[in-house]
């Protein structure tokens, strides 16, 4: 005698329609595919950003971190970059005896992407540039200054305004840690001229 299934078991894949038997695939077929990709991305060197240590050049294992024309107390793009530098392994000084890391130009700006039907913006481009130099313990420039970009998109929501302004100042906090991170990286890659 015939066995008949059901319709609902059909359509879930859990019997095949004519023998009965499962259908689903073994999990350790799933497993063992995930695994294999695993295996393939280490493999390769693939590691996620900030997964490793970065290198320093020695010159720079000490560093005086200022920030040009800047009025405040605890700026933080300074506060940013003296903890970021830290966790790196770099020592932080306050004397003028080892090289300096001068950061300058820092810009904040936003401009429109996008207009609704109501002649409003209903989104942003917000981006962010700060410029840095390295300097010797008598001033002499040690490598060309550089000057890193950020930029994001923002969605604004007239019905969520506050909502909407926190989310702004988030992406701005987001982008100048961005901009730290890729200074540290490229002063780890950094060639010092030594006048």
């Amino acid at each position: 005698m015939k066995k008949y299934t059901s319709v609902m078991s059909v359509m879930a894949g859990t019997q095949h329609p004519v023998c009965g038997r499962s259908c689903h695939p073994p999990r350790f077929l799933a497993l063992t595919g995930f695994l294999l990709i695993v295996l393939a991305l280490a493999g390769c060197g693939f590691h996620l950003r900030g997964a490793g240590k970065i290198e320093f050049p020695a010159l720079l294992s000490a560093l005086r971190v200022t920030v040009e024309n800047s009025q405040q107390e605890n700026d933080p793009l300074l506060v940013e970059m003296k903890s970021a530098l830290n966790q790196a392994g770099v020592q932080i000084e306050d004397s003028s005896d080892v090289p300096s890391l001068v950061l300058y130009g820092e810009n904040m700006g936003s401009e429109v992407l996008s207009v609704g039907s109501t002649g409003k913006a209903d989104e942003y481009l917000l981006k962010y540039q700060v410029s840095y130099r390295i300097t010797d313990k008598d001033g002499k420039s040690l490598a060309d200054a550089q000057t890193v970009r950020e930029q994001r998109d923002h969605v604004f929501d007239r019905l969520n305004v506050l909502a909407m302004e926190r989310e702004e100042q988030e992406l701005r906090r987001e982008m100048q840690h961005d901009a730290v991170q890729q200074i540290l990286r490229r002063l780890a890659r950094t060639e010092l001229v030594l006048k």
